[in-house]
Formats: C-alpha cells, sequence, structure tokens
C-alpha cells in the first residue's frame, strides 16, 4: 500500500500540442462518468503509458503511479477552467489510480476523534449540510468526495482542495464560521484522519425539520450501504478491483454507519446540523 501522499499531483497544461489533439487516438474507454441529469461528462481508460481521462470539449489529462498530470487542451476553454475540472473531478481519479479508496460524500473533521462522512445521493443536501456543520465549529474537511486509504486495515481520510459548492440560499441558512464562509478547507492537503463515522442521508418530508431520525446500520449491512457510495476505479486490473472491495470492507468493519433520516427545511439547517454533530458525539 502507498503511503500517504504528502503533496498534491502537479498539473502541467501543454497547450503546444492542443490543435493536433482532436486527432490523437485514445485506447479503449474503460470507465465512463456522468453528471446529476446522467449526460456523459468524461471517459477514461490505459494505454501502455498512462492513464488518460477525457473531458468533453475541455482536455485530456494523462498520469501515471505518481509524478505530474499533463493536460492538454482540447478546445479554447481557459486555464482557470481546466485547473478548476482538474481539482473537483480529475485529483480524485488519480488517487484512485494511485491506491486511495473514495466516497461520494462530505465530510467534517471533529478534531482528533477523526471524520464524519455524509453519504447521499446527489442533491440530497449534504454540501449544505457539511457547510453548516464547519459554521457550528466542526473543521470542513471534504465536499462531495472524501478520499481515504486502509493503513494497517484501518481508513484514513486524506483532504484535498475542494470548492464549497452550494447556492446562495443554503450558505444565507448556514451558521457563519470564517473558514466555512470562505470556502477554504481547514486541513491541509494531506492531513490524515481516521473515519470515525458515515451517516446515510435520506430526505422524509414526514418528519419533524427540527427531528432528524437516527438508526444504526447492523454489521452486516454496512459494506452494501458502503458500497453503494463508493467510487470504484473501472480502469485497475483485476488485483485492484479485488483490494477495492477488501478495502470497502475494512471500512465497514472499523467505523459506525447510521441512516439519518430528515426533512429538509433552510430554517431548520442550524437545528439538523447541531443534531448531527451531537449524535456524532454522544453515540
Amino acid at each position: 500500500m502507498p503511503s500517504v501522499p504528502a503533496e498534491l499531483p502537479e498539473l502541467v497544461i501543454d497547450r503546444g500540442h492542443s490543435a493536433r489533439t482532436s486527432n490523437v487516438a485514445l485506447s479503449a474507454t474503460l470507465q465512463t462518468w456522468r453528471d446529476n441529469d446522467g449526460r456523459l461528462v468524461a471517459t477514461g481508460g490505459h494505454d501502455s503509458r498512462a492513464w488518460w481521462m477525457a473531458w468533453s470539449g475541455l482536455a485530456v489529462f494523462r498520469f501515471g503511479d505518481d509524478g505530474p498530470v499533463a493536460a492538454t487542451p482540447t478546445g479554447d476553454r481557459p486555464d482557470d477552467e481546466i485547473r478548476d475540472i482538474f481539482l473537483r473531478g480529475v485529483v480524485p481519479v488519480v488517487m484512485l489510480a494511485r491506491g486511495c479508496e473514495a466516497l461520494h460524500a462530505s465530510a467534517v473533521a471533529l478534531g482528533p476523534d477523526g471524520v464524519v462522512a455524509l453519504c447521499a445521493a446527489s442533491g440530497t443536501g449534504k454540501s449544505t449540510l457539511a457547510l453548516a456543520m464547519a459554521g457550528l465549529g466542526a473543521c470542513h474537511f471534504a465536499d462531495d468526495t472524501v478520499v481515504y486509504q486502509v493503513i494497517h486495515d484501518h481508513p484514513v481520510a486524506l483532504t484535498l482542495p475542494f470548492p464549497v459548492r452550494v447556492d446562495a440560499a443554503a450558505r444565507g441558512a448556514a451558521p457563519a464560521a470564517p473558514e466555512a464562509s470562505s470556502g477554504a478547507p481547514g486541513p491541509r492537503f494531506g492531513s490524515a484522519l481516521p473515519i470515525s463515522r458515515v451517516y446515510q442521508l435520506a430526505r422524509d418530508a414526514s418528519l419533524d425539520p427540527l427531528a432528524p431520525h437516527f438508526a444504526a446500520v447492523p454489521g452486516p449491512r454496512r459494506f452494501e450501504v458502503l458500497l453503494a457510495h463508493s467510487h470504484p476505479f473501472e480502469m485497475g486490473s483485476e488485483a485492484r478491483q479485488r483490494a477495492f472491495h477488501t478495502h470497502v470492507l475494512a471500512v465497514a468493519r472499523h467505523t459506525d454507519v447510521w441512516n439519518c433520516r430528515f426533512a429538509p427545511a433552510l430554517d431548520a439547517l442550524p437545528s439538523l446540523a447541531a443534531r448531527i454533530l451531537d449524535h456524532a458525539a454522544t453515540t
């Protein structure tokens, strides 16, 4: 297992090859990525030299087991947009290629007690809730993707740079804190903390917005829940696929997993954030 990486993978944008990138033959597609509406946004594969990830109309990113990530633009989009996609969409995949795993989750850190991950389908409100929990004093650790490694059979989460992406109404409803309102994560890149708890969030309009419902996920079902919210690395070897399942099993063995159903209401957001923080601290 690779050691915890100390630096963010470097991005190198090469516009010298942009004019002929569209004519470069890529190897067979091994993995695809889609947006919340099911539209294809990127494809990936592996050739004799490196993995590649092609974002339609933006760039082809190539990366190996270590070293920088090379981006060859395929259009006239500005470098800032390429860097934004690199941070949000490419870096997590690079980390998967280099031995890490990832959950589709936002997260906060509760000091040395570790990381609390909030898993949910897109649109449930995990980013908004993590922002609100950070406003109440937790350290904002991740938005949308929690990257982790399994070290000595225990899951350890790594923070990555991330932009906080919530709309103005949600941001206005969240308790304000300097680190939350600025959108900057508290820990530096590579900060490593154990994953102490995972909440699977689901909306339930039948509940009182001030009274979320918590239910512990029994041990035999934890793997199923975690697998549903995991990011597989489909471009790897069979051994890498086996390692993926082994690592998810390690999280299931060593991490508490809870269901949390709540009624969505922006005016109740601070209360919901406080209830989850209290639940994580006292159960």
